[in-house]
């Protein structure tokens, strides 16, 4: 039997660290860090099991709308009336779906409340329907993905212990740079991968490549896109041509 100090421990990057925590269960997590690497689309649409994803954009003219849901008139066969339509948090909760809670530091103190209720375990969350008095509380298959920019300490500590899992996302997907052409892949994961000016979003590369795949102009798509590399890219990109 392999006991636990012959086992030699592989180092997860933070994607993968997140792929086991939601694969397996762990269903509060936080993705933060650099901007453009796919942190919402990740949340978005891996290990969902199935489930629908439900994206929730915080702002800090939000309301509990936004999260519960509000009442919206009717007029069934003339007759006028109000019914109560669902927040996607709810909806999240009812299907087992995955509520993508996207720039979380930006929610405002009015509903951080409410928003941590939402996202607490599930021996500690209900909620009444206003309408129909039904008890609600979140499937097992329920989970939580919120990202942000920022760092977590931007975060109340309510909010921050219920996100169990906080990982640092600063190297864009690797699904993301898969999808570029070969001859793109290894400069938009060093610049996507770096910090202060030097750096350029996955999505630059992605938008640079849609353009001039349509136009067949290096040199206009790679100054409207990524202008402070613009040189290096043109030559990368003449040399994929030679060697082709």
């Amino acid at each position: 039997m392999e006991t636990i100090d012959q086992v030699v421990p592989q180092p997860l990057s933070a994607w993968d660290q997140a792929d086991f925590a939601l694969s397996n269960g762990i269903g509060r997590v936080l993705l933060y860090g650099q901007p453009g690497t796919g942190k919402t689309y990740y949340a978005m649409n891996y290990n969902l099991n199935g489930k629908p994803a439900y994206r929730l954009v915080c702002t800090e003219e939000m309301t509990d709308a936004d999260l519960i849901g509000m009442w919206r008139p009717t007029n069934v066969n003339g007759e006028r009336g109000l019914t109560f339509v669902e927040g996607v948090a709810i909806q999240a909760w009812r299907t087992g779906g995955r509520l993508v809670v996207d720039e979380i530091n930006r929610v405002n103190g009015d509903i951080e409340s409410r928003l941590m209720s939402l996202i607490d375990t599930y021996a500690s969350s209900s909620w009444q329907h206003p309408e129909t008095g039904e008890v609600i509380t979140p499937h097992p298959d329920f989970s939580v993905v919120a990202t942000m920019n920022g760092e977590p300490d931007d975060l109340g500590r309510a909010i921050q212990d219920r996100l169990v899992v906080q990982l640092e996302i600063n190297e864009p997907h690797p699904d993301g740079i898969a999808a570029l052409p070969q001859y793109l892949q290894d400069m938009a994961l060093s610049f996507g991968s770096r910090t202060g000016k030097d750096r350029y979003s996955l999505r630059n590369f992605v938008e640079f490549h849609a353009i001039y795949t349509k136009t067949d102009n290096i040199h206009h798509s790679a100054q409207v896109c990524l202008p402070r590399i613009a040189e290096q890219l043109i030559d990368t990109v003449m040399l994929a041509k030679v060697e082709a």
